[in-house]
């Protein structure tokens, strides 16, 4: 690579933060770096200040960020950002509240008709009080009786059909390629995260999102630092667009 030089800088935030898996700098400007700076509220990064440490048997060098003072107009349109954000939540949390309320409501109980009684009195017998516990409709016979209650093959049938259990299916394969592509699609900057990712399938899975995760992504720090600043220059609606690993590196080549 033009430019590459064997020699180590540690990174410095400053008055700002870095990121989770932020790595030694290679180059004394720490272009390779940029991106794991977090600026402090307010003001924006813009370079790192060069201070050799010719006592320091490690690092060559510590590179403190440096920051300035966000314009006026980038920070009222980052507090209206904001208001937009708790205004959006506020109403979410007031739809979700009054749909509880009305699912919860208690309902008033329906007023039942009194069901007419038959004016023409049936002979008291054992049968009676047994027919009038049927969930049938009271025939006026006993064969009409034993027509309106339900087979016991009928019954089996529809207890059969109840019981059926549901299958399954869980794919290796298929689980990695959704946490891979979730990790892209988030833009997750953190090569932990692609790391942890490789362990827990290792051995388990193969196809090109496994080979494109530990030949490319996980191939070296400074391989990683440089795939991930072209990743983030795509679009992020682009982004969440792609799924397979062809389409990926054709729009990682196009970034310079």
């Amino acid at each position: 690579m033009e430019g590459f030089s064997e020699r180590h800088f540690s990174i410095d935030a400053g008055m700002g933060e870095k990121m989770d898996g932020c790595p030694y700098s290679l180059y004394e400007d720490g272009h390779d770096v940029e991106d794991y700076i977090i600026p402090p509220k307010g003001f924006v990064f813009i370079g790192f200040k060069h201070f050799p440490t010719p006592d320091n048997q490690v690092y060559d060098g510590r590179l403190v960020a440096q920051y300035e003072r966000e314009p006026f107009k980038e920070r009222l349109v980052s507090v209206l950002h904001y208001l937009v954000w708790v205004f959006t939540i506020a109403v979410i949390i007031g739809i979700i509240t009054v749909l509880t309320i009305g699912v919860f409501k208690p309902q008033k109980p329906q007023n039942r008709e009194a069901a007419p009684q038959n004016k023409t009195p049936l002979p008291y017998t054992d049968t009676v009080a047994f027919v009038d516990t049927l969930p049938y409709p009271i025939p006026d016979t006993t064969e009409d009786i034993q027509d309106s209650i339900p087979s016991p093959e009928t019954e089996e049938k529809h207890e059969e059909i109840k019981e059926t259990p549901q299958t399954i299916v869980t794919d290796d394969n298929e689980l990695f390629k959704t946490e891979f592509w979730a990790l892209i699609h988030q833009r997750e900057m953190a090569m932990d995260a692609y790391d942890n990712l490789y362990k827990k399938h290792k051995g388990k899975v193969s196809g090109k999102e496994f080979d494109y995760l530990r030949f490319t992504i996980l191939q070296d720090t400074q391989s990683f630092v440089e795939w991930y600043r072209k990743l983030r220059k795509i679009p992020r609606t682009e982004l969440e667009s792609i799924e397979n690993i062809k389409t990926l590196k054709d729009k990682i080549k196009e970034i310079q």
